[in-house]
């Protein structure tokens, strides 16, 4: 690509980033001699703005018309800030030689902006690690608000606001942040590329999350196509496991556990967070568990892998309660009702399960009442509680329907 053409391309790709900042449409930006179909071709970089053009924009959007003109000093400070986002990325991930790397590399900058705009991006770092959702909220909104280096780094931050919004129950939001994430990331430049890919895996979580599997299945092939660019890494994990979350609420268990394996076997060349690991094979454990003919001493032996790397951890009962809910199931299928009820009931205890956990744990325990000619009333009625709080769309239809078996069975 020509210098001419990349100069447009990084207009059209700052006009759309204070665009989104903003909250406006392309609708909202016309304005005498400026039309909204003009309006897209210079987003997509097919137009070359006059300096009048510039300045109405501009005065649409509230800001200095130099902050629409991308020179390469900015082009080159976005590439310092997502090299910086990378290196506290890292950081929350726990690979800390990476995170070291980055910032050796950084040096030292005296721009105050960019050092502003850095030390409030780790404190959103920070709070994500602490899981302070609704800080982290507060907090993205404050920077994307304030100076940014650039659209890709504007990215990262929906990235982190969309996984938030997911675990306060907002499902809508957390899809339309991730969505944006893509549309700001849609640049040039190898980092700029990794942060399009962190954010497709994103979209495809949530979409997954909030029961949008058609629109799901799209990015997965958008994913799919990138996976020989990414190695080994963890962006490769995450683009297995996404993929195996798809598969696994569409019913193909096969493909689902394959999808599955591929992420197992590339944690063995991944030296970074545990937490992370252990997620990727407590999701390896559940997705065998569930799919015809597997061998259940491959969910045992990712089991134990998970309690071992959990035992030399702090605070992570929510990755043993998730364990622990596992086991139950292995214990209901080998004819241990007493222990399957047990492991349940310590796994619901802990309070640290997500809501389809629960919902899978609720049922075991009407089964193992059933198992036994046992009442069961308490564990119904728990169940049928907490049908009236979930959204069946964001659940496994497999996982749904048993739940209709069992609702529909006379006594």
């Amino acid at each position: 690509m020509d210098e001419g053409r990349k100069s447009l391309t990084r207009f059209g790709a700052r006009l759309r980033a204070v665009r989104l900042q903003r909250g406006l449409s392309q609708k909202d930006l016309a304005c005498p001699g400026v039309s909204m179909s003009y309006v897209s071709r210079l987003e997509s970089g097919e137009r070359v703005p006059s300096p009048t053009v510039v300045r109405r924009l501009a005065e649409v959007l509230g800001v200095d018309p130099s902050e629409l003109m991308v020179d390469e000093d900015r082009t080159a400070m976005q590439d310092e800030a997502l090299a910086w986002c990378e290196a506290l990325l890292a950081y929350h991930d726990g690979d800390l030689v990476m995170a070291v790397d980055l910032l050796e590399t950084l040096g030292k900058r005296s721009d105050e902006e960019m050092f502003g705009w850095c030390v409030r991006w780790t404190r959103l770092v920070m709070l994500a690690r602490q899981r302070d959702h609704e800080g982290l909220l507060l907090a993205g909104a404050k920077l994307r608000k304030s100076w940014s280096p650039g659209p890709a780094v504007d990215a990262l931050v929906e990235i982190l606001r969309a996984s938030s919004l997911r675990r306060l129950g907002r499902t809508a939001e957390s899809v339309k942040a991730a969505t944006e994430a893509v549309e700001l990331s849609n640049g040039e430049g190898d980092r700029v590329r990794r942060v399009h890919t962190r954010a497709l895996i994103a979209l495809c979580a949530e979409l997954t999350a909030a029961g949008r599997l058609a629109d799901a299945e799209q990015v997965v092939d958008q994913l799919s196509a990138r996976l020989p660019e990414l190695g080994r890494d963890r962006l490769a994990i995450s683009t297995w496991w996404v993929r195996a979350k798809v598969a696994d609420r569409l019913g193909d268990r096969m493909e689902a556990a394959h999808c599955i394996r591929e992420a197992v076997a590339m944690l063995d060349d991944f030296d970074g967070d545990p937490e992370y690991r252990c997620r990727v094979r407590l999701a390896g454990a559940s997705i065998t568990l569930r799919t015809p003919g597997a061998n259940l001493d491959d969910v045992v032996a990712l089991l134990d892998e998970v309690e071992t790397t959990v035992a030399a951890m702090r605070r992570q009962e929510n990755l043993l309660a998730h364990a622990r809910a596992l086991r139950a199931e292995l214990a209901l299928r080998d004819g241990e009702v007493d222990r399957a009820r047990e492991l349940a009931e310590v796994a619901l205890a802990t309070g640290q399960l997500d809501a389809e956990q629960q919902l899978r744990c609720h049922l075991l325990l009407v089964r193992a009442a059933d198992e036994v000619d046992a009442d069961g009333g308490d564990a119904r009625t728990a169940l049928a509680a907490m049908l009236e709080h979930i959204n069946p769309e964001a659940v496994d239809p497999l996982l749904w329907r048993d739940v209709a078996r069992i609702a529909l069975r006379k006594h």
